[in-house]
């Protein structure tokens, strides 16, 4: 299963599949914030992609979502947390230093919005 990024009412959402996802880190390591995915392994609808886009910029290098354009070539997006990921409000940033042109090395897609990220958001933002 690939990594899936969208969102809904401004917040972003995201699922990583912790058992058979493809990872360049290793998130059930010791001291792991969250999952670093390969963005050939990323779906995005066109809505997430734009908000991670203008998202705020952190004061610092790390943020809950960072986006990391490789030297020897490929790109990566880094979610803080494990398996179901939101960030609305404070939590949408990005690290200063992101290269937001990673977001178009994504396959963007139109998907079915899971009814408990819906929920989530009705409830909490």
């Amino acid at each position: 299963m690939k990594t899936k990024i969208f969102a809904y009412k401004g917040v972003v959402g995201a699922e990583t599949d912790m058992e058979d996802g493809k990872f360049l880190n290793d998130p059930q390591g010791g001291g792991q914030l969250g999952c670093v995915i390969d963005t050939k392994e990323i779906e995005i609808t066109k809505e997430a992609k734009e908000l991670i886009r203008n998202a705020r910029r952190e004061g610092g290098s790390f943020a809950a979502i960072m986006l990391t354009e490789h030297t020897e070539g490929g790109s990566s997006i880094g979610l803080f947390g494990f398996g179901i990921h939101m960030f609305g409000g404070e939590d949408l940033c990005i690290g200063r230093t992101c290269t937001t042109s990673v977001l178009d090395d994504c396959d963007e897609v139109e998907l079915e919005l899971p009814e408990g990220f819906k929920t989530a958001v009705e409830e909490n933002f």
